[in-house]
């Protein structure tokens, strides 16, 4: 009897649910999904058959479908799965949201008739103008397509340590300065879509293997990122690192422990921080190496500074989680009404109170705000708030909707590359500054402190 003439008349097994009834029919029919699935699971070597979970319950029933997608049979309330692998009911949930975004992706990418290679020319020429629809389209067409998105990714991080170059001279001339700071921002820009979108549909296999290479205990590739020191890009390099999740956990703690510079230091602070909000798993194990980080006496100052960011920031989190969260979207609400105050009022994109501003508008503002992640006195609480708003989202959450991207226009690509230069500029003078310390009074010496006791039996014990 063929497969799938036993899986129907196996059907009465599930009599009892008309959900798991029409969950087990709406699988059987979609054999997009199906495929979707068996492809996305890691399958042991050798197991031809795989049983998906109807329900969320110990006792959930099955349905067991072949490795080449042919449904087998079902299995009622209770009844043993045998030596088959198991989807669960929430993975399953998952994947077929994740499906459709990718379908949704599609029928935006042929309604605008941008086929992949139109969609990846404008997601690294546009800049911050890219829209959720751009990035949902983009993910459908280019999603499967890692090793392209890989090499575009990286050639446009090679091409921005060149870039900085010449505009880090105040020698070179406007004439020259000017057109070089478009180029910085359609890079920085191009990059980091090309990031988001190769760490948004990679499979957990490509993520392994991009763990196990070496090279990011000592450096991570999206430090880069944190490098200009634009709120874009640094709270984006922590969601990649908690989209990327415990693969690359031992990479961020080494980093963290061990940091070369503060921008590496901090770059792997927030995303642990992104990590734990992410991964439930994880928090715990995280919030122990933020909490117990205290700089060594050998160690640079800056250490400290950057440790008591993180220690801070995990304590707060640990206080009023959800506070952080409320203050953020607050934020996020006001930005996206200062962002589109500039539109005619007959706009209907122009959004004049907080209340009129969405959740997802409220989040692309708030994670698309052109400021300093590094410098200020509230550039910590900033970054705190979008990391903690931006971690479990989804990567075209980032991005504003493409009815008010069109009713802004193209923002000044120069003035955005000016002011990327200009805070380089102050991460640089800040990491060539030599450390000065006091010196060490001897064992027997007064305390500096001024106690009047000896050094050993007072700071020095």
């Amino acid at each position: 009897m063929p497969h799938d003439e036993h899986f129907l008349q196996r059907l009465d097994r599930l009599s009892s649910s008309h959900e798991d009834l029409d969950l087990a029919l709406g699988l059987y029919r979609d054999h997009e999904l199906v495929k979707f699935v068996l492809d996305q699971v890691r399958l042991p070597d050798g197991a031809e058959r795989v049983a998906i979970a109807l329900a969320d319950r110990p006792d959930s029933p099955h349905v067991i479908v072949a490795r080449d997608g042919h449904f087998v049979t079902c299995l009622g309330d209770g009844m043993k799965t045998g030596p088959h692998p198991v989807v669960p009911r929430a993975r399953l949930d998952g994947l077929a949201s994740k499906l459709d975004r990718v379908r949704e992706g599609l029928a935006l990418a042929r309604r605008s008739g941008m086929d992949s290679t139109k969609l990846l020319t404008k997601m690294t020429t546009v800049g911050p103008a890219v829209s959720r629809e751009d990035y949902l389209a983009a993910e459908a067409t280019l999603g499967p397509a890692s090793p392209l998105l890989l090499q575009h990714w990286y050639g446009w991080w090679k091409l921005l340590d060149l870039i900085y170059a010449p505009l880090l001279r105040a020698s070179t001339p406007a004439q020259v300065r000017h057109p070089i700071e478009r180029d910085l921002v359609r890079a920085a820009w191009g990059a980091m879509h090309t990031a988001m979108l190769l760490n948004d549909t990679a499979t957990r296999e490509w993520i392994d293997q991009w763990a196990a290479n070496d090279l990011w205990s000592e450096r991570s590739a999206w430090t880069a990122f944190v490098g200009m020191c634009a709120l874009p890009f640094a709270v984006r390099a922590a969601w990649i690192g908690a989209r990327l999740g415990k693969p690359m956990l031992p990479s961020y703690k080494a980093r963290y422990a061990a940091p070369p510079d503060a921008g590496e230091m901090r770059e792997a602070g927030w995303g642990l921080v992104a990590m734990g909000l992410r991964h439930q798993g994880l928090r715990a194990e995280i919030w122990r190496v933020l909490l117990g980080r205290k700089a060594a006496a050998q160690e640079a100052p800056w250490v400290e500074t950057v440790a008591a960011i993180f220690r801070d920031a995990a304590k707060r989190l640990d206080e009023d989680q959800q506070g952080v969260h409320r203050e953020g979207m607050n934020e996020g609400r006001r930005l996206a009404v200062e962002l589109t105050a500039r539109l005619p009022e007959s706009s209907e994109q122009r959004l004049a109170t907080a209340e009129q501003v969405s959740e997802p508008v409220a989040l692309a503002a708030l994670v698309g705000a052109w400021e300093d992640a590094i410098h200020g006195e509230d550039a910590d609480r900033r970054m705190l708030q979008a990391v903690t708003c931006s971690a479990r989202a989804r990567g075209a959450d980032f991005y504003l909707p493409e009815a008010i991207v069109q009713a802004l226009g193209p923002p000044d690509s120069q003035q955005l590359g000016a002011a990327l230069v200009e805070m380089r500029k102050k991460l640089i003078g800040e990491q060539l500054k030599p450390a000065v310390r006091d010196k060490t009074p001897g064992r027997n010496d007064p305390c500096s402190c001024g106690s009047g006791k000896k050094y050993k039996k007072c700071c020095g014990r």
